[in-house]
């Protein structure tokens, strides 16, 4: 029981499983705009960007000295700063070689999400500090790398109406399910001077802004559906998915444990993706 519980908390709090996450969702973008290529690659590549960025960001955490406040997430990063910055150098490795199976002009687009994660963590800049900013930087680096890129490779045109109607479909499941992790961190953040939705509108409201998001999310999949882009099979586990999406936004709160976060709404982005690839291969 012990060996399973290390396992999984390095799976997790490791950002293993968010970076699978990912690959999830562009997988979930190749069906929805019916793509014949998987973009393996770029999946990969995408994949090992994830592991790094993310455990990049967890080297530069502050360890709270209000024990209180120390969560079961930030007690095993504090603890495990090697097997941090062991997957963290096999995150840039691993995007190192994956770059050469890719299309060199991906470096282009890439790069500027690079410097936007990087500003997003980094001290010195402080993009995280301010509400819109944090929620936004977050919102829009992930449905441009899982959404817009790979409409890019595809040579779709990114001006058609389903090319935008995806985006906005991606965008707002991404701000719907981030929205939680500010309740979730809202005395963190406090202490830290992070500005956040809940710090202007309190849970309660916030909460809510996040459920008003996922049902838009919701109608926008009935579009997406009502215009050929998803067949019966593929728009009923989408719908699904978004309403246990829904659920598990409803159901955030503080006093959450940090599993029903990184595993429960971080896992809204495999759940969507899985049942996409179960649908589609019926």
């Amino acid at each position: 029981m012990i060996f399973f519980k290390r396992i999984s908390d390095f799976i997790l709090f490791g950002n293993i499983y968010v970076a699978l996450g990912a690959v999830c969702l562009i997988q979930s973008t190749v069906i929805q705009i019916g793509s014949k290529d998987h973009l393996i690659f770029y999946s990969a590549l995408t994949f090992f960007a994830t592991l790094f960025v993310y455990n990049l960001q967890r080297i530069f955490y502050i360890h709270q000295k209000d024990i209180s406040l120390n969560s079961i997430r930030r007690r095993w990063i504090s603890e495990n700063q090697f097997s941090i910055r062991s997957l963290c150098v096999t995150g840039f490795i691993g995007v190192a070689i994956t770059f050469f199976f890719n299309d060199p002009k991906i470096i282009f687009y890439l790069s500027p999400l690079l410097i936007l994660s990087i500003a997003y963590f980094l001290p010195t800049i402080k993009l995280r500090q301010n509400a819109w900013f944090k929620l936004l930087t977050l919102a829009i680096v992930w449905t441009t790398a899982t959404a817009l890129l790979p409409i890019i490779l595809n040579n779709i045109n990114l001006f058609s109406t389903k090319s935008i109607l995806h985006f906005f479909v991606q965008l707002s499941f991404m701000v719907g399910i981030c929205i939680p992790f500010d309740i979730r961190d809202h005395e963190i953040d406090k202490v830290d001077n992070i500005n956040t939705l809940p710090h202007i509108f309190g849970e309660q409201k916030t909460r809510w802004i996040a459920v008003t998001i996922m049902l838009i999310y919701i109608f926008l999949i009935a579009l997406e559906y009502q215009i050929g882009m998803l067949n019966i099979k593929t728009g009923t586990a989408l719908l699904f998915s978004a309403i246990i999406n829904g659920t598990l936004v409803l159901l955030s709160g503080p006093k959450r444990s940090e599993y029903f976060y990184v595993a429960g709404i971080d896992g809204t982005m495999i759940l969507q993706g899985t049942a996409l690839m179960l649908a589609h291969s019926l």
